[in-house]
């Protein structure tokens, strides 16, 4: 180590100096040497510093191009505050920090926290998380083919009552941007072909969803066999639905639904004895696969969600290629 100039040595005479001596140690230079590129600068960017730990960088003067900002995560946009030439860089903000979430890994890119998905936005000794709001939408098949006039959907009145069941898998619930903790509050149809005001309202309408384990598109939903059942809701209870508008049909619900991320959904739909007379109208969109099941009748009174659909309509059992599709499109409005 350094020593400084010696100008006198001495011993408190108690002992007596027989020898005096420096033992030679080899020197380790320690300093850890940064080398910063992709700096552009109009004048110098000074001396540069380093310790064992970080980079010191003094005397610095320049007009800093900071290149390609790459955002993390999910977010679209990083923009760039406080930034001054002749001062500092500032603080590069995706969004709103969240203050109360602790992850013990730096290895994650993000988390879910009910509909709201939750981006890192530094990976590091000290976690920083942003959050990214979800946005709140529908969330559905883009399917757009129109079934026959005859297939049991959410307003046909081919017969003029029904009870009806279908399955959405998992794996379709998460291709649509459903994960755990989505709240469903809303659903909506397509219609294609609407029935006539003389045949409407339909009676006593009235839908349920539940979590099905396992389910396939093939599940009856009415009656699961093997298959188990949890968080049965009537999100609709008893009311009177006016099918006659074309376009979207939709049902704010009176219980919503959240969604575990794990399961399949079931869908029944039933309702009584609609007014006049049955009609070969009432077509919705349908989903290219699976099975829609259904017990319908036109004799006077009313299906409940607690009723069995029994039939299965599927491309095999339906009657003109017009009908050779499978599930009704039902969009989830969720947050």
């Amino acid at each position: 180590m350094p020593v400084s100039r010696v100008s006198a040595l001495g011993f408190y005479d108690t002992r007596t100096v027989t020898a005096f001596g420096f033992v030679d140690e080899t020197f380790t230079d320690t300093t850890t040497y940064v080398q910063p590129s992709g700096f552009s600068a109009a004048t110098n960017i000074g001396a540069v510093t380093a310790t064992t730990n970080s980079p010191s960088l003094p005397s610095l003067s320049a007009t800093i191009n900071l290149g390609t900002v790459t955002p993390v995560g999910g977010a679209t946009e990083l923009p760039l505050t406080g930034v001054s030439a002749t001062t500092a860089i500032g603080v590069a903000e995706l969004v709103t920090p969240m203050t109360n979430i602790k992850i013990g890994s730096t290895t994650l890119t993000e988390i879910h926290v009910g509909g709201t998905r939750i981006y890192k936005a530094y990976a590091g000794p000290n976690l920083v998380w942003y959050q990214s709001q979800r946005t709140t939408q529908y969330r559905g098949s883009t399917s757009t083919q129109v079934g026959g006039t005859r297939r049991p959907g959410p307003l046909n009145i081919y017969y003029r009552r029904h009870v009806i069941g279908f399955t959405y898998t998992a794996s379709e619930l998460g291709s649509f941007g459903l994960i755990s903790g989505s709240v469903i509050s809303k659903l909506r149809w397509y219609a294609e072909n609407p029935i006539g005001s003389s045949y409407s309202p339909l009676p006593n309408y009235m839908i349920r969803m539940m979590h099905i384990s396992n389910g396939t598109i093939s599940t009856n939903p009415t009656n699961l066999g093997s298959l188990s059942s949890s968080d049965d809701t009537n999100v609709k209870t008893f009311h009177n639905y006016d099918a006659t508008a074309s376009g979207y049909h939709e049902m704010t619900l009176d219980n919503n639904f959240t969604y575990n991320g794990s399961d399949a959904i079931g869908f029944i739909f039933a309702w009584g004895q609609n007014p006049t007379n049955y009609q070969s109208d009432g077509v919705s969109r349908l989903m290219p696969d699976g099975i829609v099941w259904a017990t319908r009748t036109d004799t006077a009174g009313t299906y409940y969600v607690t009723d069995l659909a029994s039939s299965g309509y599927t491309t095999a059992n339906l009657t003109s290629s017009t009908n050779a599709q499978g599930r009704p499109v039902i969009e989830m409005y969720t947050t």
